[in-house]
């Protein structure tokens, strides 16, 4: 089951790899005439971007069902449970910090719902248009005349006109260049970019991709018609004469769309066979990327933690604690076991996340040192713990202290946790590594 840590970490992940793909395309070919490459790379783009993370979340296992990419998902793993606030002098004496996380979520599954609701809109007009205009049938290709001044476009099997165009000369110009859309499916395309717009709605490149794709649909229209009997010169002044009006919805191909890069692209010279090997500059980037999140990894071991080295300013080991009593709490995570950062199945805590669960526990038990509160005294007090095999709290440690009475009771309520339900790998129960930030806060 994908957790809100999964999600996130998948977004992120599939967010850097689909940056890099577009800015390849950006770079070596959107300036090239090899528009069905072109097509066929950003839309490849699209579902590299989306399937190489998989391989991180356990969807997509590789050989050693070994989560990948453990640099990114060791650390957001490692600080998995959100910080509770504990501030003194309040009436409960408890309160939680912001979860930030279920924050963004939310953020996220709202763009995400509007752009669905966006999407599903422009097809439900696009319907609409077809039952209150003027069909004419053929074989290939049906034909929609319309009162609205919209721009002609096509969807699906389908062109849509003006009235205005049922007898004007420039009617088979148009219809030639929204056949070629039929033909080569472009509807397809954008529906599958939408569908992908929902998931990666946030990100700027995932938008750049779909401007580059419809340019591309355009670019091989065009191609076709001038491929024909038509002029260069009519054809550009077909399509300047047809700027005017309004765009139709964004699941459709359009016939005005990005007019002044369709006429420059149609001056340019036709690309040298030289820039036909210009994919192969790709090639390098694209191995790495699988290498990155595919390739298996070798566990981590349990000696070195290495969350603690990639998270310096929240996790380095305690080293003006001179208290004796504190230090004799402080124990090293053993070495004579192995311990898991990132499993399969993560640990659950009173049968849910311990994002939400056992950060309730903490609200619920911890209690600000008198001391403390009576001197001021608060911080941020990061603990780390294992759950063992057998769901126990083991191994409790102070990551990094404020204070000594703090430093205690936060050892305190941890050490003293219900059983969880353990982790597993390949089935198998195993220890998994946790860290928990708590914030005391005197008022």
């Amino acid at each position: 089951m994908m957790t809100i840590n999964d999600l996130i970490v998948f977004i992120y992940e599939s967010g850097i790899c689909l940056a890099i793909l577009f800015s390849m395309y950006w770079l070596f070919l959107r300036r090239e005439t090899y528009f069905r490459f072109n097509r066929f790379y950003l839309l490849s783009t699209v579902i590299v971007a989306f399937t190489l993370p998989l391989g991180n979340l356990g969807i997509l296992e590789n050989g050693n069902g070994v989560s990948t990419l453990a640099g990114i998902s060791s650390v957001a793993q490692s600080i998995k449970i959100p910080a509770v606030t504990i501030a003194a002098g309040s009436d409960s004496g408890l309160s939680q910090a912001f979860n930030w996380q279920q924050l963004a979520v939310i953020i996220y599954l709202i763009g995400a719902s509007l752009l669905t609701i966006r999407t599903i809109l422009g097809i439900v007009r696009v319907m609409i248009l077809k039952q209150k205009g003027k069909v004419v049938y053929s074989d290939e290709y049906s034909i929609v005349y319309m009162k609205q001044k919209i721009a002609p476009f096509s969807f699906l099997r389908t062109i849509y006109l003006n009235d205005s165009l049922a007898d004007d000369p420039d009617k088979s110009s148009i219809i030639s260049h929204e056949r070629i859309h039929i033909r080569q499916l472009h509807t397809y395309d954008n529906l599958f970019v939408e569908f992908f717009l929902v998931i990666f709605w946030f990100n700027p490149f995932m938008w750049f991709l779909k401007g580059a794709l419809r340019n591309t649909h355009e670019y091989l229209a065009d191609n076709g018609v001038l491929v024909g009997s038509t002029s260069r010169a009519s054809y550009q002044s077909l399509l300047l004469k047809q700027i005017i009006g309004i765009s139709p919805l964004v699941v459709t191909s359009n016939f005005n769309s990005t007019i002044k890069k369709r006429i420059k692209m149609m001056c340019r010279n036709k690309s040298s066979v030289l820039a036909k090997f210009k994919p192969l500059f790709l090639a390098p980037m694209i191995i790495l990327l699988t290498l990155i999140f595919a390739c298996s990894e070798t566990p981590m071991d349990p000696a070195v933690d290495n969350s603690l080295e990639k998270t310096p300013d929240e996790m380095q080991l305690v080293t003006n604690a001179n208290d004796e009593s504190i230090d004799s709490q402080i124990d090293t995570v053993p070495v004579d076991r192995e311990i898991f950062y990132i499993v399969e199945e993560m640990p659950t805590f009173n049968g849910g996340e311990p994002a939400t669960e056992f950060r309730k526990f903490i609200a619920q038990n911890l209690q600000y040192p008198e001391t403390a509160a009576e001197n001021g005294i608060e911080g941020r007090v990061i603990i780390q713990f294992a759950v063992n095999k057998e769901g126990n709290v083991v191994d409790a440690n102070v990551v990094r202290g404020v204070d000594t009475a703090l430093d205690k009771e936060a050892l305190r309520v941890v050490n003293s946790s219900p059983d969880w339900e353990p982790g597993k790998q390949r089935g198998k129960a195993v220890d998994v590594l946790f860290t928990f930030p708590i914030n005391f806060v005197a008022q």
